[in-house]
């Protein structure tokens, strides 16, 4: 029979076992929520969405930019499917509210993938408090890769539980993970990596690789099973090789940090992280091949292209924890520490510290309008500093004055006018990218972009009616010089020239 002093215990241990969850779980969601302008390609899924939704047939060609004869692979073509009924029946709630599903949903398997490797609870949420600081940056509003880290998250859980237990029936899962993750988007490529890195580090390691492999293989096939078949195929490997220097994500992380995409409280959480994680390491005497190869592999990848550090922050968080259990063991072990735990007025204590900080951190969550992304309009004032802003007042304009035609524009506006002006108007490039235009077009778009001395060959061959630009661009003071080019709008950040003199003139 259970005395109601243990039982009065066990319910104390409970409660502060879920205000630790609380705590936790507000706390990525309060980190997540401050991340709320929309991202460009959140546009370019609805889109697609919308197309997908209205048409008869399957989308194979390119209906949204006037460069003719365009092929469309698109690897994250069910994003779309799935965003845009979300979308029109909830609003921006629905996609926000799945996006903090699979970021708690990713979390959730990095904590039990540690406990699965025998870290102490304690030591796995020291961990997972630098990693959800760095990890959020990867978050904004809405975007295909919370699939990616999904599933990445989900695939390392099954491995690591096959490995630790020997048993490989989970390994089955692998091959339907990868069903929906390949067509909703090209990360796809990092599960499938993963297993192949656990195939190989169990075979170096001499211990059972065999699964791993079949497993691996298996996987693979199933990618098949896509809109475009072996075709899909044919554009990842020219879209892996590729270089996208254009790209801000694919930047190294000095790149990054030199122009200003990444912060520097980052790269030194980054630094700390592998300082420490090295140290822990030496001090557990680690000697896991798998881990080490993991954790190698995508932290080489993240240093190259910042695109991929969030695979080494999941591994860390994951693989981390269990080397610093001795030191929280030792803490443990103190006898004045386990005297000062057991007084009453210390754990109750701890559970209102524990409950205040659930609190405030859901308060950090509400007052931040969690559910609505941001739309910065390029008609703010310069003074308000904002890392992406859209041509709002513009498109609005365009819209109202019926100003159809073929519209040549920022790359990263790109899939916004999509969104907000397809049919009335198609665009030149957007961020798309290798996913629709070929190398030439893309070579010509960016020479005209930067003011290259070739800038008007974009112009010549794909003769635009109207140009929405960043007047930060260094092409805007070329076509102000442009015969057959004036200005008929202009705010704060963004400028509209057209072709000729038949469209009504307005600035703000």
């Amino acid at each position: 029979m259970t005395s109601p002093i243990s039982s009065r215990v066990a319910r104390g241990e409970y409660w502060r076992k879920v205000c630790v969850f609380s705590v936790l779980t507000t706390y990525i969601l309060a980190m997540l929520a401050s991340l709320r302008a929309a991202d460009p390609d959140l546009w370019g899924y609805l889109a697609f969405g919308r197309l997908f939704w209205q048409s008869k047939s399957f989308p194979y060609r390119d209906v949204f930019s006037y460069i003719p004869d365009l092929t469309w692979v698109y690897h994250e073509w069910l994003t779309g499917v799935l965003f845009y009924p979300l979308y029109q029946t909830l609003g921006s709630a629905g996609l926000m509210s799945l996006q903090y599903g699979l970021a708690l949903g990713t979390s959730g398997l990095v904590y039990l993938t540690a406990r699965r490797r025998g870290a102490y609870p304690l030591s796995v949420v020291l961990v997972m408090l630098i990693y959800v600081g760095v990890f959020r940056d990867w978050y904004p509003p809405v975007r295909a890769q919370v699939f990616t880290f999904f599933f990445f998250a989900l695939t390392l859980y099954l491995l690591e539980r096959a490995r630790v237990d020997r048993r490989w029936q989970g390994l089955c899962l692998l091959p339907l993970i990868q069903i929906p993750w390949c067509n909703l988007h090209g990360g796809f490529l990092a599960g499938l990596g993963l297993i192949a890195i656990y195939a190989c580090g169990e075979f170096i390691g001499r211990r059972p690789s065999l699964p791993y492999f079949l497993a691996g293989l298996a996987a693979a096939l199933v990618t098949l099973i896509n809109p475009y078949g072996l075709v899909y195929w044919e554009y990842l490997a020219r879209a892996v090789a590729m270089p996208r220097p254009h790209i801000t994500e694919w930047a190294s992380i000095i790149q990054a940090y030199r122009q200003g995409i990444i912060p520097g409280v980052l790269i030194m959480f980054l630094v700390m992280l592998v300082v420490f994680g090295a140290l822990g390491m030496w001090q557990y005497k680690w000697r896991e091949i798998t881990a080490s190869l993991a954790l190698a592999v995508t932290l080489a990848l993240g240093l190259r292209h910042i695109r991929h550090l969030p695979f080494f922050f999941i591994l860390a968080g994951a693989y981390l924890p269990v080397c610093i259990n001795r030191n929280v063991a030792y803490l443990q072990s103190r006898a004045w520490i386990n005297q000062w735990w057991q007084r009453p007025a210390v754990k109750n204590g701890v559970t209102l510290c524990l409950g205040l900080l659930t609190v405030l951190n859901l308060h950090l969550f509400i007052i931040q309008d969690p559910f609505a992304w941001k739309l910065p309009d390029t008609s703010l004032p310069p003074e308000i500093k904002t890392f992406m802003c859209y041509p709002v007042a513009a498109v609005d304009l365009i819209k109202k004055q019926g100003l159809s035609g073929k519209i040549l524009t920022q790359f990263v506006w790109g899939e916004y006018l999509i969104w907000k002006l397809y049919p009335q108007d198609l665009v030149g490039m957007d961020g798309r990218y290798e996913t629709v235009y070929p190398p030439k077009v893309q070579k010509a778009y960016f020479e005209f972009h930067y003011g290259d001395p070739q800038w008007r060959q974009f112009l010549r061959d794909y003769p635009p009616d109207l140009i929405l630009l960043d007047k930060s661009m260094a092409v805007v003071d070329l076509i102000r010089k442009e015969p057959g080019w004036r200005e008929i709008y202009s705010d704060s950040r963004s400028i509209l020239f057209a072709r000729g003199p038949g469209h009504l003139a307005a600035s703000n």
